[in-house]
């Protein structure tokens, strides 16, 4: 008897064809020449940039905003010693300052590079009854929405940023209708995307266009800005199309193969591949990445058969039973451990087993991650004949209505952003460049 399934006991889904088509496979990149005059012209304008950040040096204002510029327009990757320089001495030398915008700014951006400042640089802005001054509202859309800013860097406990949060939210919706641009189209865009959950990259080209539009003050970073996006687009698309010519396949464990199912072979097969080439790659150095790569595998997949048990069994679990497989489901760990064995040297064996030892900063990711998708989901998912998921856990445990159960929901996901906020701080001795890696997952599943 074959132990392949039938065609009608696999779920399908009809998912539109892609819009790339065959895009990717026939790219054709620049020629040397071009390509090399880009390059150049780059060296040139950083140097021109590194100028700019060293002459504002010593004015705390002129710092933070040109920062800021550096950071929104996704090339602070190439500056990111005189970042971290301007940042740490607007770190190490405060002043007191009744402008909002700028200590709105401040608080973001050394928050953002893990300085673990104290909220109550916002106390000052608040009446005598306790709340955010009125005068607020009309007199300095500016500095509210930096405020909106600062408030998404909130950790738990931080109560003046979850009401700071509530008062710029309700009244920036308000006052974005009577706004001209660009003003308008930085608080619309700010309301669906606020900084700390975006991804660099991919707010890049919409904040070029601002930018641009604005009295930029600095056209050789506005230069370079449209380079790079160029450059990187280039390079993103010379590697897709290698990835998609380029699919070798080799064997793991070729004993297995046999007993699977057809449709599963071809990606057992590419499995096999690539953890043969970590291993052949980092054998000499850290043989211990693929140990660490292949028990992520392993967790994962037994959390995919609890899934499908659910399944069959038409069982809905209890939100607590559901979370403790599906956080596993939603690859967080597997991802991260994956993209640590690319590091080199800065990932240590230490470094692996704290991320298997699911710390707060990676179930508060594998939390956002998972409830994020699927509140997004659900409908679709539901009308196909999906398994059960957070929602109709959610739904059948405590009687509520969907509407009800996204709202509680909502509010893990926004806990959760509190613990990838804590985490990010440099109270623990994880470089920021791993740390990074982590919260850029968070802030993808965000705004897709």
């Amino acid at each position: 008897m074959s132990s392949q399934p039938s065609a009608c006991d696999r779920r399908m889904v009809n998912f539109c064809p892609g819009v790339q088509s065959n895009h990717f496979i026939n790219y054709t990149p620049d020629d040397e020449i071009t390509l090399g005059y880009r390059q150049k012209r780059v060296q040139d304008l950083k140097e021109e940039v590194r100028r700019k950040l060293k002459t504002a040096a010593g004015k705390p204002s002129q710092q933070l905003t040109f920062v800021d510029a550096v950071q929104r327009l996704g090339v602070a990757y190439h500056f990111e010693e005189e970042v971290e320089k301007e940042l740490g001495d607007i770190y190490d030398n405060y002043h007191d300052s009744d402008d909002l915008y700028f200590v709105s700014l401040r608080f973001r951006l050394l928050r953002q590079q893990g300085y673990n400042v104290s909220c109550d640089v916002f106390k000052r802005f608040k009446d005598e009854n306790g709340s955010f001054k009125n005068c607020l509202i009309n007199n300095d859309v500016e500095g509210l929405l930096g405020l909106y800013e600062a408030a998404h860097l909130r950790v738990q406990g931080e109560d003046i940023l979850d009401e700071a949060l509530d008062f710029t939210t309700t009244h920036l919706k308000v006052l974005v209708k009577h706004l001209n641009y660009p003003l308008a189209e930085k608080v619309s865009r700010a309301l669906y995307h606020p900084v700390r959950r975006c991804l660099e990259r991919l707010e890049a080209r919409f904040n070029i266009s601002i930018y641009q539009d604005e009295a930029s003050e600095c056209k050789a970073l506005l230069e370079l800005a449209k380079l790079d996006f160029n450059l990187l687009q280039s390079l993103y698309k010379k590697e897709l199309s290698h990835i998609t010519r380029d699919r070798a396949i080799e064997r793991w464990d070729n004993n297995s193969i046999d007993r699977l199912p057809g449709y599963m072979k071809p990606c057992y097969q590419a499995l096999l591949d690539a953890y043969k080439e970590i291993e052949e790659k980092e054998n000499e150095e850290r043989p211990y990445c693929v140990h660490f790569a292949k028990e992520a595998m392993k967790s994962a997949v037994r959390a995919y058969h609890n899934e499908a048990k659910w399944f069959h069994g038409e069982c809905i679990p209890s939100v607590e039973e559901y979370l403790s497989v599906a956080l596993v489901t939603s690859d967080v760990t597997l991802f991260t451990i994956i993209s640590f064995v690319g590091m080199g040297r800065m990932a240590t064996k230490e470094i692996f087993d704290w991320v298997l030892n699911d710390p707060k900063i990676m179930k508060a990711t594998s939390t956002i991650m998972r409830l994020m998708d699927d509140m997004a989901s659900h409908k679709f998912e539901q009308e196909r004949g999906h398994a059960a998921s957070s929602v109709e856990c959610y739904m059948k445990q405590h009687g509520v209505s969907g509407q009800h159960a996204y709202q509680e929901l909502n509010k893990q996901v926004e806990d959760g952003w509190k613990d990838v906020n804590q985490g990010c701080l440099r109270s623990i001795a994880i470089p920021m460049h791993l740390l990074s890696h982590i919260l850029n997952s968070t802030m993808n599943d965000h705004i897709t």
